[in-house]
């Protein structure tokens, strides 16, 4: 809690443990996935599958950790030693939380690993399994505070839908995600993932989107574009409008009415926008090429989809006025390069404080997470679950 708000983080992160995979993989895939260090570079969790580097060359060569200012020595310093010494243990990772004032995070994860592009399918759905395990473990560690939510093997259809059932029945796992990307020349939209999203609304578990720059496939900026500066402008934003686009055009929303939807880290300025855009084509050829939708691109989103902010975002002043604040949620991005850790969370509650309303921080603070993920009674630990402390500020308003 921060200033009498009650804080969800609904997207952030950790840096790994380099035994992630090594403990947690099933014995029969653990010699596919290796650590290999870059020889004279300094660079977060090299990890090779099938002895393919997971990073883009790309990354891997272009000294980005300190143009960014994020080498291991960058690292220590803004999270310790201990933090980082110990791969985030989940104890750990709990008092780093409290400095930030957040009661609970959603961490999203793996960056790369098992999002090479052409992975064997059965090697990526072992590794979901894997991180799903050693996400049980992360909660349990950190007292409940630290959720992790459960990679989506898309490779495969069918593993993927056992991976998500194996998942919330076995490993506690309650919202899942995968990358926005396009996967074997599919996008998110198309039917092939039916099964996946028919699942997730039987399940009530939230999905979300989420780009990571620097895989080793085929993402939006890859081939022009040869700086961070560059490529992560227009990786996260483009993709999530990517990925945005092909589930509303194609329906997914339509189909599947209960569906809920987040695009994390993307900014948040666009949306209305972007949905504004979608409506003029739809307008234009939605009924030859959309026939089946019943909507609006924007009343889709409002009914079925989520967007992130980040503490110190002006444009989500904009999103309220056109979009309402019901669908908003804060994220820190902890612990990576631009994040505000540990003084995010202060940043946002001093944002625009003549535009943004208290009431409206404290349902992008919280109401709004909870709204999205709907974990069940019990999941959230009891500092987290209890009633919201409305801050005076908001009673006042309020009358």
């Amino acid at each position: 809690m921060r200033d009498g708000f009650k804080v969800f983080d609904a997207d952030a992160h950790v840096i790994y443990p380099p035994d992630l995979w090594s403990r947690f993989l099933d014995d029969r895939h653990r010699d596919r996935v290796g650590r290999k260090p870059v020889g004279g570079f300094d660079h977060y969790n090299p990890v090779t599958v099938d002895g393919r580097w997971t990073q883009h060359t790309t990354t891997l060569l272009g000294q980005f950790q300190k143009a960014i200012n994020w080498t291991t020595e960058d690292m220590v310093a803004q999270y310790g030693d201990e933090l980082m010494s110990k791969g985030f243990r989940g104890d750990l990772v709990a008092q780093a939380l409290e400095v930030e004032g957040v009661d609970v995070m959603v961490i999203y994860g793996p960056e790369y690993d098992m999002w090479l592009e052409g992975i064997d399918p059965e090697l990526q759905a072992a590794m979901a399994r894997a991180y799903n395990r050693w996400g049980q473990e992360m909660r349990e560690t950190s007292g409940g505070k630290v959720i992790a939510s459960g990679p989506i093997p898309l490779g495969d259809v069918t593993r993927a839908v056992e991976e998500i059932q194996y998942a919330y029945d076995h490993l506690g796992t309650r919202c899942f995600w995968a990358r926005p990307n396009h996967v074997n020349r599919r996008n998110l939209g198309d039917r092939y993932y039916d099964p996946i999203y028919e699942l997730l609304q039987d399940l009530d578990c939230a999905f979300a989107t989420h780009e990571f720059m620097g895989l080793n496939a085929h993402t939006a900026g890859v081939e022009r574009f040869h700086t961070f500066t560059e490529w992560h402008t227009v990786v996260h934003s483009h993709e999530a409008q990517y990925a945005m686009l092909a589930m509303i055009v194609h329906g997914v929303f339509e189909r599947f009415p209960r569906l809920r939807c987040a695009y994390m880290e993307a900014g948040c300025g666009w949306v209305p926008s972007w949905l504004h855009r979608i409506d003029e084509h739809l307008e234009l050829a939605g009924a030859a090429e959309a026939p089946s939708l019943t909507m609006s691109a924007t009343e889709y989103f409002r009914r079925n989809c989520w967007t992130s902010t980040e503490c110190e975002d002006p444009f989500v002043t904009d999103v309220i006025r056109w979009m309402g604040d019901d669908h908003i949620v804060f994220e820190t991005d902890f612990p990576h390069p631009d994040s505000k850790y540990p003084h995010a969370t202060e940043h946002f509650l001093n944002l625009l404080p003549d535009q943004l309303s208290d009431a409206s921080k404290a349902k992008i603070l919280w109401d709004n997470a909870i709204d999205l993920y709907r974990f069940p009674d019990g999941y959230l630990p009891a500092v987290a679950a209890g009633p919201i402390s409305t801050p005076a500020s908001v009673v006042t308003a309020a009358g």
